[in-house]
C-alpha cells in the first residue's frame, strides 16, 4: 500500500548506479530500514559510508511493511518467559522504548515528513473468526466458543506476563470493536509511513554527512579477508573498516559460505510470509488512529492509515491488517485465501469498513526464539569485520532501527553496542542444549521437505510437462521432467502464452523453488530467496538469476 499510495518522487530512482571501483570505511548492503539506519548513524559519526540497494531504497521489505512500532513484544512475553529471565525482558522492553524514540528524534532532528504519530495500542483476544462464504456465525458453536475461552486465557496470561516483565499494563474495557468485551491497554505505539521515513534517512545521509547511496547495485560475492564488495558488473567497493549484509537474509558469495551461514544463521530462523489488506474507511467516521494486536497464532495487526484525496477512491482513511502468515514456500494449491481470510478477520471487527483499495504480502525471517540477529557475523568464513541485521520476526521498523542502532554501537565503541549484545548476538544461546546453537526445528523441517520434493517425482497435482498448455496465462508450476520424472523444472506462461522455463532448483543452495500464485513470484521455503516471474533475483541470499532452460 505504502508503495501504491507514496509520492512518485520518492519511488524513482533518485541515485546513481555504481559505475567504478570505490573505497569506504564501512560498506552497508541492503536500503532497507536497517541499513540506512546503520549508516546514517556511521556517517553522522564521521564514517565515510557507502550504501548499496539492489533496486529502488525503501522498495523491499521495509517498503511492505505497516509502519508501526510498539513497545510490548508482538511474540507474547508469556512466550518469551521460556527461555529469558526477567532482566533480559525488561531489555526487551527497554531496546523497544529506545528504537521508538530514536525514530522521533530522527524525525525531528533531520526534519522527515514520514507522518510519525504516538498512538493508543491494544492487546485483543484471539476468538472464532468467520470463514468467507459461511453465512452462519462461527462464534455460535461449542468448538468456536471453546476458542473464545481459550483466546481469553491466554490475553490474561499474557496480561501477567507484562507486568511481570515491568511493562505498564491494564485490562480495559473496549468498545467499538464487534464481539471484543475488553482489552490489554499497551504502552504508546507508533506509526509513520516506511518508505518516507527511509527515503528522509537516505537524504540526511548523503546531503548532510558525506554517505554514498548507489541504487540499482546488486552484490555479487564478499571477499570477506579484504573486506572487498564486488557488484554484478564487476565493480568493487573496498571498505577498510566493516561490511553490515543488511539484506534480511544475509547473502553469501559461494557454495562453501552458503553452507557455512546454514549452521550459523540461517538454520536459526524460518521465512515466513504475511499478507496485508487496506480496507476504505469515510473520513470522520469515528475510526481512531489505533494500533490493535490479538494472542493468535498467527497473529493479527490492524491500524488506521490517513489516506488522501484521489480521483479514483475519493477522500477516506485506510483500516489496514495484517495476518495469516504461513511459512514461506508452499506449494500453490496449499495456499487458500489468505487476502479472503484477513479481510473477513476484518469485518468480523469493523463491520462498517469499507472496499479492499490495496492487499500485498511480504516476508520476514522467524528466530526460534523470537529476538532478532544483529551484530557481528558468527560464520566461519565471514571475518571479524563482517555483521549481519537479520531475523526480524516480523517487526521490521522496530527491528530495523534496532538492528542499526546495535551494529552501528558496536563498530563506534559505543555502550550501547554492549548493552544488548547477549540477547540479540546472532551467537546467542538462549535455548536448547547448553553448547548448542539455537536452531529453529521449522527451517529444518521445511529443508528436509523441500529435498524430499527436489529428489522424488513430484505428486500428480504438482504440473507435469503435458500439463504446460492447460496453464493459464499469467501462472506458474513446478513440473516433472527427464528420466523417472526427477528433473524439476520451473515453468511460467506469460499473458501472450509464451512459456518460459528455468531451473526449479534455487541458486543459492539447491532447494526446490515454489510458484507463489497471490505474488506472482518464485520463492525459496528454506532460505528466502525470491525471484520474480521471469526468473530475475529480488531477493537474497542467492545473488544471481534462475537458471533459463530455453535459451
Amino acid at each position: 500500500m505504502y508503495l501504491s499510495t507514496t509520492p512518485t518522487s520518492l519511488l524513482c530512482f533518485r541515485y546513481p548506479k555504481l559505475s567504478d571501483n570505490v573505497d569506504a570505511d564501512v560498506c552497508v548492503i541492503g536500503g532497507g530500514v536497517s541499513g540506512l539506519t546503520t549508516a546514517h548513524l556511521l556517517a553522522k559519526a564521521g564514517k565515510r559510508v557507502v550504501v548499496l540497494e539492489s533496486r529502488v531504497i525503501g522498495s523491499g521489505i521495509t517498503g511492505r511493511s505497516l509502519g508501526d512500532m510498539t513497545v510490548w513484544h508482538t511474540g507474547l512475553f508469556s512466550s518469551l518467559e521460556r527461555y529469558t529471565s526477567t532482566n533480559q525482558r525488561q531489555q526487551v522492553i527497554d531496546s523497544n522504548v529506545e528504537a521508538i524514540n530514536f525514530v522521533e528524534s530522527v524525525v525531528k532532528s533531520e526534519n522527515i515528513n514520514c507522518g510519525f504519530t504516538r498512538v493508543p495500542a491494544y492487546l485483543l483476544p484471539a476468538g472464532a473468526e468467520p470463514v468467507p462464504g459461511d453465512s452462519s456465525d462461527p462464534r455460535s458453536s461449542s468448538s468456536s466458543s471453546s476458542k473464545e475461552r481459550q483466546g481469553e486465557r491466554l490475553l490474561r496470561q499474557e496480561l501477567e506476563a507484562c507486568k511481570a516483565a515491568g511493562l505498564d499494563v491494564n485490562m480495559v474495557d473496549l468498545q467499538g470493536l464487534s464481539g471484543i468485551d475488553h482489552a490489554v491497554q499497551l504502552p504508546e505505539s507508533a506509526t509513520l509511513n516506511p518508505i518516507e521515513y527511509v527515503q528522509g534517512l537516505a537524504a540526511a545521509i548523503t546531503g548532510k554527512y558525506g554517505g554514498r547511496i548507489y541504487e540499482s547495485t546488486r552484490m555479487r560475492k564478499v571477499d570477506s579477508n579484504k573486506k572487498i564488495i564486488y557488484t554484478m558488473e564487476g565493480f568493487k567497493v573496498d571498505a577498510s573498516q566493516a561490511y553490515v549484509n543488511a539484506t534480511a537474509a544475509p547473502s553469501t558469495s559461494n557454495l562453501v559460505d552458503s553452507a557455512a551461514h546454514v549452521l550459523a544463521l540461517h538454520g536459526k530462523q524460518h521465512v515466513r510470509r504475511r499478507y496485508v489488506v487496506a480496507l476504505k474507511v469515510p473520513k470522520f467516521s469515528g475510526f481512531k488512529p489505533t494500533v490493535y494486536y490479538d494472542t493468535a497464532e498467527p497473529p493479527h495487526t490492524a491500524m488506521l492509515v490517513p489516506g488522501k484525496q484521489t480521483s479514483d477512491t475519493g477522500y477516506h482513511d485506510l483500516l489496514v491488517v495484517a495476518g495469516e502468515a504461513h511459512d514461506q514456500g508452499k506449494r500453490p494449491s496449499e495456499y487458500g485465501e489468505p487476502l479472503a481470510n484477513l479481510e473477513a478477520w476484518a469485518r468480523a471487527k469493523w463491520p462498517r469498513a469499507g472496499e479492499r483499495l490495496y492487499a500485498w504480502s511480504y516476508q520476514y525471517f522467524q528466530t526460534a526464539e523470537d529476538l532478532g540477529l544483529y551484530g557481528r557475523d558468527p560464520t566461519i568464513t565471514a571475518s571479524k569485520a563482517a555483521y549481519v541485521a537479520t531475523g526480524d520476526c516480523g517487526r521490521i521498523m522496530s527491528s530495523g532501527t534496532l538492528a542499526g542502532n546495535v551494529i552501528a554501537s558496536q563498530l563506534l565503541g559505543w555502550p550501547a553496542g554492549q548493552l544488548y549484545k547477549n540477547i540479540y548476538s546472532p551467537s546467542r544461546k538462549l535455548r536448547g542444549l547448553p553448547g548448542l546453537p539455537a536452531w529453529s526445528p521449522r527451517y529444518f523441517k521445511n529443508t528436509i521437505q523441500s529435498a524430499l520434493d527436489m529428489l522424488l517425482p513430484l505428486p500428480r497435482f504438482v504440473k507435469a510437462a503435458g500439463d504446460i498448455e492447460n496453464l493459464a496465462a499469467g501462472e506458474g508450476c513446478i513440473i516433472n521432467s527427464g528420466p523417472l520424472a526427477l528433473r524439476k523444472v520451473a515453468v511460467y506462461k506469460d499473458d501472450r502464452g509464451e512459456v518460459h522455463k528455468f531451473s526449479g532448483l534455487c541458486p543459492h543452495l539447491g532447494c526446490l523453488l515454489q510458484w507463489n500464485p497471490e505474488e506472482k513470484e518464485w520463492n525459496c521455503p528454506c532460505h528466502g530467496s525470491c525471484f520474480d516471474k521471469e526468473g530475475q533475483n529480488i531477493a537474497g541470499p542467492a545473488t544471481i538469476d534462475m537458471t533459463r532452460l530455453d535459451k
